[in-house]
């Protein structure tokens, strides 16, 4: 059994991380709340992972206005790299710098920019020091990414679903590519790196097939019947700057995976949206 340490197991990703390995007896998970263990407490954080001794760290805290806190947070568990077996950092393609991205950027892109907001600074500190020396810590940029528990007032799939629930329109800001990938093929990915050994420091967590939000605003539209005589907004014209990434590294070391269909997954996803509404108080929430 593998004792697995998962920092920020109440976010989306962490929430969705915690269900998956609680779920198997292969893991002994442990994923303190915020009173039981301050991650900017670094004797506190030393103190814990020393008696926990894990064998893998998942690094999925984040702080989305704070760039001192995000990178106390990482450096307070890769100095205890001696600790534990691995850590597993949640990252993001906005390492890349938003201002810059290109279609189907690839790891090599890494370091060509600095983003300049908090979160994608952040997370760029963070994946310069894994990339810096070989260690036992790993780097999954993630682009984008759906499925339960996600912030539905701001998730464009999510949001789109919960408005139509609400008798609202879909709606899309601007159209745009944008690599997507679902929940659950992400968390197959992840525990893949739990159990394997890693060529690199860095991997992009993508599909490697970007779709349109226009094409995944009909998708929603089609599964839903409560869509019908509604109106599906854009609210600019044009097309955004294309979000995607290529994933050949990942698939040439971990072989080929088959992703989730999205119109399947979203079909899943607008019945959990169903099963909790109410209890939710969805609309109450929506802006």
């Amino acid at each position: 059994m593998k004792t697995v340490l998962l920092l920020g197991g109440t976010g989306f990703i962490g929430k969705n991380i915690a269900e998956y390995l609680a779920a198997d007896s292969g893991y002994r998970l442990l994923s303190p709340k915020r009173t039981e263990l301050n991650l900017l407490d670094t004797q506190a954080c030393e103190d814990f992972v020393k008696a926990a001794a894990p064998d893998a760290v998942i690094h999925s805290a984040v702080n989305i206005h704070s760039i001192e806190e995000n990178v106390r947070m990482y450096f307070n568990f890769e100095r205890l790299s001696a600790h534990y077996g691995k850590m597993i950092v949640i990252g993001s393609a906005a390492e890349y710098d938003m201002r810059s991205y290109k279609p189907m950027m690839t790891e090599e892109y890494f370091g060509c920019n600095t983003p300049s907001d908090t979160y994608g600074l952040s997370k760029f500190i963070a994946a310069s020091d894994a990339e810096r020396k070989r260690r036992n810590i790993i780097n999954l940029r993630v682009f984008g990414i759906y499925g339960k528990y996600e912030d539905f007032t701001r998730r464009f799939i999510s949001n789109n679903i919960c408005n139509v629930l609400c008798g609202k329109d879909i709606s899309i800001n601007r159209n745009m590519v944008f690599d997507y990938l679902f929940i659950d093929d992400f968390l197959s990915i992840m525990e893949q790196f739990l159990s394997r050994d890693c060529k690199h420091r860095s991997y992009n967590v993508c599909t490697g097939h970007p779709v349109t939000l226009l094409d995944l605003a009909h998708t929603i539209a089609s599964l839903m019947p409560e869509y019908k005589n509604r109106k599906l907004v854009i609210k600019n014209e044009g097309m955004g700057t294309e979000y995607s990434g290529n994933n050949q590294r990942l698939l040439s070391e971990f072989g080929e995976t088959r992703f989730t269909d999205h119109r399947i997954a979203i079909e899943g996803l607008i019945q959990w949206y169903r099963e909790i509404f109410s209890e939710a108080n969805i609309c109450a929430r929506l802006k």
